[in-house]
């Protein structure tokens, strides 16, 4: 399963990013597969990532739609559309390995009418738009399935299959927070992600996920046999406060808040020596807790850890640490972990 390391962050974040992983001398490589989004990053974020990560490190790049930006009400769907039409048809930027097609997120406050709007207008766009690019960018462009319902995601893998794509994505999540900003897994969502790797399976395409990469849910995914997935959680938990484990979800560290469960430095160790993991930027639990940069790499540390296939833990041993500390994952995936 790959890691794809979002990176639609301001440069000088980006900068002190790699410099401080590079730093810490970890040997495993984060940065390998990123995913930017060009229509909203600067031209300085999108500098580092052509020249210092896919031309000096050979990362391979992955464009995003944006459709993330329209969910958030910051674009119209129609707009994002022809912005990004325009910006992919540009042979100036078409540098990237996989260009993502434009899609129309729905939320967890939409209704069903809503709902079946958003999912045709994404199909639609889709075939619409992949017959508008280049045929570079057509053989390496990725549709994205959304949908609430089995019917719905169908109807998506059967447009995308007759478009001869040998990559799809899936973003319908669960969505909370204000202007549905954060992306999570539901019931629902859970059996639609299950059902669809299913499908693409047997036809040989890939799926990538967008969006969501706790660890618990890394892990099921892997095991449903899902190809990629990609997220900011990482960096954006880290701001919260907020530190993976292996396997676990995120729990507090900075104890700057009381709203969120937080462990102690003793109950952060005991995980740690269950989990058998190390790494450079939580070797000093203090630095951890006041520092925002190294629980972000921390967290992709982690996230690395729960994808590597040398893992210290064998199944069991990880389907009781995911009950112990993320019942509510292992409860949506139960039948997953414990195959």
């Amino acid at each position: 399963m790959e890691l794809v390391t979002s990176l639609t962050v301001d440069a000088s974040l980006l900068r002190k990013l790699l410099h401080l992983w590079d730093e810490g001398g970890d040997p495993r490589n984060p940065f390998s597969r990123v995913l930017v989004t060009p229509l909203f990053a600067s031209s300085s974020t999108l500098r580092i990532v052509r020249e210092e990560l896919k031309e000096k490190r050979g990362a391979m790049v992955y464009f995003d739609s944006g459709g993330y930006y329209a969910q958030q009400g910051k674009i119209t769907f129609d707009d994002l559309y022809v912005r990004l039409r325009d910006y992919y048809r540009n042979p100036e930027n078409q540098w990237a390995d996989w260009y993502v097609l434009p899609d129309h997120v729905p939320t967890s406050s939409d209704t069903a009418e809503i709902v079946a709007a958003k999912v045709n207008d994404t199909i639609t766009a889709s075939k619409m738009f992949f017959a508008e690019m280049p045929s570079n960018v057509q053989e390496c462009s990725m549709p994205v399935i959304q949908g609430h319902t089995f019917e719905q995601v169908n109807r998506c893998i059967l447009a995308y299959r007759e478009m001869g794509v040998r990559y799809i994505g899936f973003g319908s999540f669960g969505t909370s927070g204000s202007n549905s900003s954060i992306n999570v897994a539901d019931r629902r969502s859970a059996q639609n992600v299950i059902h669809i790797a299913s499908e693409l399976a047997r036809g040989g395409i890939n799926l990538h996920t967008f969006g969501v990469s706790t660890p618990p849910l890394i892990y099921a995914f892997k095991k449903l046999g899902i190809y990629s997935f990609d997220s900011l959680a990482w960096q954006r938990s880290a701001g919260y406060g907020k530190a993976y484990m292996p396997f676990t979800r995120a729990y507090n560290v900075s104890h700057r808040s009381t709203k969120n469960s937080a462990l102690s430095q003793v109950e952060f160790e005991q995980i740690k020596q269950r989990t058998k993991h190390t790494c450079p930027f939580c070797e000093d639990f203090r630095l951890l807790s006041e520092r925002r940069l190294y629980r972000s790499l921390h967290n992709l540390a982690v996230v690395m850890e729960t994808i590597d296939i040398n893992t210290h833990l064998d199944e069991t041993s990880i389907a009781s640490l995911i009950a112990w500390k993320s019942p509510r994952y292992y409860q949506l995936f139960k039948e997953i972990y414990i195959v």
